[in-house]
């Protein structure tokens, strides 16, 4: 079940995607910015209050990645990689840093495999 701020915060954003066509860099903030709220949904409430606010929408976070591509030219273009977007998106919006994703545990009753141990090799062995 999806708490009520998250709901309010995505309809907000889908609602805020309609203005731009499928797949230009605005709709696809609002993408990112979904998956986000999806994963951690702390910052939802703050979302939901500030995205409607002037310069807090959709194309106002995207300006902000487009400024970083600018400056990261290489030749005539310019870029911005998953990662520094994704930072931009949370600063923009003030939601909380991504937690690195968590070691994987072995299920119950099962051993996890140890890495695997080169075998030494002697001379004599060999004669």
């Amino acid at each position: 079940m999806m708490n009520a701020n998250l709901q309010t915060a995505l309809n907000k954003i889908n609602e805020q995607q309609k203005k731009f066509k499928q797949g230009t860099a605005p709709w696809y903030v609002g993408e990112q910015l979904k998956d986000m709220l999806r994963e951690n949904a702390t910052g939802a409430g703050i979302v939901a209050m500030d995205i409607d606010q002037k310069g807090m929408g959709l194309a106002d976070c995207e300006k902000k990645i487009a400024e970083f591509a600018s400056k990261n030219r290489q030749g005539s273009v310019g870029f911005c990689g998953p990662a520094d977007a994704d930072r931009i998106i949370r600063e923009f919006y003030g939601l909380p840093e991504r937690r690195e994703t968590p070691t994987p545990i072995a299920p119950a009753g099962t051993q996890a495999t140890a890495p695997a141990r080169r075998k030494l090799i002697r001379l004599e062995d060999f004669m």
